[in-house]
């Protein structure tokens, strides 16, 4: 089935070579090409295709064995036939060790030796089915191979992702905490000490025992100290000043300061650096609709250094700060933000409020009491 067979037959005697090529031609109209030379055999491997190689044992320029490694590189699913006038045990091993389907000795019987053809043609036409199925199987894992790396980018990407959006949430799930936690202790804040009280109760809380300042920006747009919690350093006038002039109005530009080791060195003043050497400070202004009322200054020692995770709590809480300062101070203003669903409405003018009966929780550090956390 399909076209004719090609057939190499090599041997050096003019007469079994023609014999050779009348019996492979009757065999399903078979195509033969003949050489008589192990040198005019390599030459025609390289240039055709062959089904089948007969070929003699004892060539002029070397034994038949040796033609079979060449036809095995070159044409793996070709099969191979050796014919020989001296047939021994050891050559036909050799030959079916090489690769050869069958070792036939001369002088031969045409039938049989047309059976043997026909038997190598089968074997031939086995081998080149397998490798084409091998063909096809390499070519599906090569496809398969190349998909699977194509699909495992994209679940990587995806895998991305998903892990950008839940890692987003989380931080948006914990700004929301952190606001909330924030909110219930200035909600139960009574005027701008209140204020100024539950926000250093919540700040130590949230980020552990540290020195706090907060600063109010009077009208002026000067910055006025409002409240101090001493930890380790105390608020000295000298302290306090320097700071303001420098530190503060640093974080009102940047909105944010970071300063520790090398960076204390190159942005504080010598004044500065009197009492904040060694120290981890974070200073950050508080802003409501675009103006600065106020800032806060937490500084301690560098060797329990504030984590990312303080400062993302103290970004979170800021806003919320500085429009408890505008409801506290500017009334007309809180009340522009409850119309925006910002918050509740102005405070009452301080006639009207009643001084609340209660205990402040928050004001333990004025009644000298230890803290309650």
């Amino acid at each position: 089935m399909g076209k004719p067979p090609v057939v190499l037959v090599v041997d050096d005697e003019p007469q079994v070579l023609e014999l050779l090529a009348d019996i492979v031609s009757r065999e399903g109209a078979a195509h033969v090409v003949c050489a008589d030379s192990m040198r005019a055999a390599r030459r025609l491997m390289n240039e055709h295709e062959f089904d089948l190689a007969i070929i003699d044992l004892a060539l002029p320029d070397g034994s038949g064995l040796n033609l079979l490694p060449q036809l095995r590189r070159s044409q793996p699913a070709a099969a191979a036939m050796i014919v020989s006038g001296q047939v021994s045990f050891q050559s036909a091993v050799e030959a079916l060790r090489g690769g050869a389907v069958d070792f036939v000795a001369k002088p031969f019987n045409a039938e049989d030796f047309q059976r043997r053809l026909r038997n190598a043609l089968a074997s031939h036409a086995l081998a080149e089915r397998r490798e084409q199925r091998l063909s096809r199987l390499r070519r599906s894992v090569k496809q398969l191979n190349a998909e699977r790396k194509t699909l495992a980018r994209k679940v990587d990407l995806l895998c991305n992702d998903l892990i950008g959006a839940y890692s987003e949430l989380a931080r948006q799930t914990e700004t929301v905490r952190v606001q909330e936690s924030y909110r219930h202790f200035t909600d139960r804040a009574d005027g701008l000490e209140q204020i100024l009280c539950h926000t250093m109760d919540w700040l130590l809380r949230q980020v552990g025992y540290c020195n706090i300042g907060i600063w109010l920006t009077t009208a002026e747009q000067e910055l006025q100290l409002g409240a101090f919690m001493k930890y380790t350093i105390a608020a000295n006038p000298e302290l306090t000043g320097a700071m303001q002039e420098n530190l503060l109005r640093m974080a009102i530009r940047r909105g944010l300061v970071r300063l520790r080791d090398a960076e204390l060195r190159s942005s504080l003043t010598s004044a500065e650096l009197k009492y904040l050497a060694g120290q981890d400070i974070l200073a950050i202004n508080c802003s409501y609709l675009g103006e600065s009322l106020g800032a806060i200054a937490m500084f301690r020692d560098a060797r329990t250094p504030f984590s990312n995770e303080d400062v993302g709590a103290v970004r979170s809480m800021c806003p919320l700060f500085a429009l408890a300062l505008a409801r506290a101070v500017r009334g007309s203003v809180a009340g522009e933000a409850a119309e925006n669903g910002e918050g509740p409405g102005p405070t009452p003018p301080a006639e009207d409020r009643r001084p609340h009966p209660r205990k402040d929780p928050a004001d333990w550090w004025k009644r000298g009491e230890e803290p309650p956390f």
